[in-house]
């Protein structure tokens, strides 16, 4: 069994079963972002406090992660086939979705609300 194991983890490891993504433009990815109305389930700015899609700015998300997601959707997300989405529009809306979680994140001190 174990020498099973190996022997399928190996085979997914290869490159035909990884997923690759271009390098994309992320001010294109922002007008995907809103042209698509994807800001109606994951808000504006991908905080998505309100609204029914997950969070998307946050780390620990990959442009690998995003793209599986955009075109086999796991929840009640649309799936975003090449039909729909071509690679390089996924590419340039991937870019804009890993930059919503750049830049640093405010630590409590520097929230008035929380210093009252």
């Amino acid at each position: 069994m174990k020498q099973f194991a190996i022997i399928v983890f190996a085979a997914l490891a290869t490159p035909a079963f990884a997923q690759t993504i271009a390098p994309g433009d992320a001010a294109r990815g922002k007008d995907i972002y809103m042209r698509d109305a994807c800001y109606t389930c994951h808000g504006t700015t991908g905080a998505s406090t309100s609204f029914v899609g997950p969070k998307l700015a946050h780390a620990g998300l990959t442009a690998n992660r995003i793209l599986r997601q955009l075109r086999q959707p796991q929840a009640q997300m649309p799936a975003y086939t090449e039909q729909v989405l071509s690679d390089k529009d996924a590419a340039d809306l991937i870019a804009y979705v890993l930059s919503l979680s750049e830049g640093p994140t405010p630590s409590g001190k520097d929230i008035p609300l929380l210093n009252h």
